[in-house]
């Protein structure tokens, strides 16, 4: 791994939790919910890593 690729890494930490909390749930209730309000979990998990990417690849040290 690059050290840029590290440093995300390092970063999202937290984040893996909640994404096996929220894949398991969109699987789950994958036959009583619509895809919306299931998916909803993982569309944010997708949002936050987009923006740690965006400011790990920007070159904001402060960000």
């Amino acid at each position: 791994m690059t050290p840029e690729q590290q440093q995300f890494h390092q970063k999202t930490r937290w984040l893996r939790p909640y994404t096996r909390w929220a894949a398991g749930f969109s699987i789950s209730t994958a036959a009583w919910l619509p895809a919306a309000i299931r998916n909803f979990p993982l569309k944010v998990v997708k949002q936050i890593l987009v923006r740690y990417q965006k400011n790990t690849h920007s070159g904001c040290k402060g960000c």
